[in-house]
């Protein structure tokens, strides 16, 4: 009989527990989190993070791998908020600009609950270790969305620090887990690539950024997690911040270079790793010849807005009903006139790029990897009541995949 433990999603409020100056820390024992037990029935049950991922996360469509040249346009002004990058197109992205109070709430009880959860089955070595693993991804995520969300608005994820400190957000010791200290980058480093000798681990890893893997829109599970990692890993290798070429070098992103611990033969093993997942135009660009240079990145932040509270213009009826908005019915559902507090123009050019390559997947026929757009609105309701029935109509599964 396999037990289940809930990592629930109670809606109270409950203060962030404050970071002490990390030098007064103690080392963590990273070694309590090397065992596990293959033969254990214990499951944790992750659906109510997926309950906030569904309601929280703008699902995006792969882009095709056309770098993106052209400066986005802003309506009467010359000053630019946009990201410019060749891949500001591509990821899913957090609706921060949107999120209510219970969201906010809902999401720091999440991580406070993962944080608990080990006391409270007797530790993690009882867990085997997928569940482990999907465990340690869905920390990880909810606690660097927690930051971004205390920090909001910020647009250089890397450049962020930890709420509360003036370190690093990867850096700082903002978690506790079986009375260790950890940092992010301890999950990432210290635990997960020092355990799980498989690459496709990296991918399960969201920073918060443009150019990282991309955050899904349903949690990590110990039964569906390697599945899960290949379809994430799928998207990242054939998009552009993934792997990109030039004339005389494989560019690849930046995080490959930082999970270089499991790629032993740096060079030959990517090479063979990325031709896994690549399809045909990506392989193409694989060939040998070309030295790997592992410099791909875009820090920026990845949600609709780039980090801006800059508000260049009104998103009118012509704008607003293009992505299935009434300002009539959107001022009667919300009480808020639809203005560009709620469709800023950064986010109606990222709305519109969605929208287009949307339209041209089901034009190409392309039915195993149509998408649905769940649009952000200030609604007051519960995690997840915001979700259409539309959801049902993707061929793949809810996070766009074949």
């Amino acid at each position: 009989m396999r037990r289940y433990f809930l990592a629930g999603i109670a809606l109270i409020a409950i203060a962030s527990i404050p970071v002490s100056d990390a030098q007064s820390q103690p080392m963590a024992d990273f070694s309590i989190f090397a065992e596990a037990n293959e033969d254990s029935n214990l499951v944790i049950d992750h659906e109510g993070w997926s309950v906030i991922l569904r309601g929280i996360v703008l699902n995006v469509p792969p882009m095709d791998r056309d770098p993106e040249r052209t400066r986005p346009v802003q309506t009467g002004t010359r000053i630019n908020t946009s990201n410019t990058t060749r891949y500001r197109y591509e990821g899913n992205r957090v609706v921060y600009h949107v999120l209510n109070d219970e969201y906010r709430e809902a999401i720091t009880y999440q991580r406070e609950d993962l944080e608990a959860l080990p006391d409270q089955i007797g530790g993690l070595s009882r867990l085997n270790r997928d569940e482990q693993l999907a465990y340690w991804f869905n920390l990880y995520n909810v606690a660097i969305i927690e930051q971004t969300m205390l920090n909001y608005p910020v647009r250089w994820i890397n450049r962020m620090e930890a709420d509360g400190t003036d370190e690093n957000v990867f850096e700082a010791k903002i978690l506790e887990v079986e009375g260790q200290r950890l940092s992010l980058n301890d999950i990432r480093h210290n635990i997960v690539y020092a355990n799980w000798d498989d690459p496709r681990v990296m991918y399960g890893f969201f920073n918060g950024s443009v150019g990282s893997p991309e955050l899904r829109r349903s949690a990590y599970t110990g039964a569906g997690v390697w599945q899960q990692l290949d379809q994430t890993a799928r998207e990242f290798v054939n998009a552009l911040r993934g792997v990109e070429v030039n004339d005389r070098e494989l560019r690849v992103s930046e995080a490959y270079d930082e999970a270089r611990v499991l790629f032993p033969d740096f060079e030959t093993d990517l090479r063979q790793h990325l031709a896994r997942y690549a399809n045909d135009e990506t392989a193409e660009q694989l060939e040998p010849g070309r030295p790997v240079s592992a410099r791909v990145s875009d820090w920026q932040i990845a949600d609709m807005i780039n980090g801006s509270r800059r508000c260049t213009g009104v998103a009118g009826p012509s704008t607003m009903t293009s992505f299935g908005f009434n300002n009539a019915e959107q001022t009667q559902q919300t009480g808020v006139v639809a203005n560009c507090a709620t469709m800023p123009t950064n986010a109606a050019i990222l709305m519109s790029a969605v929208q287009h390559r949307r339209i041209e997947l089901l034009r190409e026929g392309r039915y195993g990897e149509v998408f649905t757009v769940d649009l952000p609105t200030l609604d007051t309701s519960e995690p997840g009541a915001n979700e259409t029935d539309q959801d049902e109509v993707q061929d793949g599964d809810q996070d766009g995949t074949e």
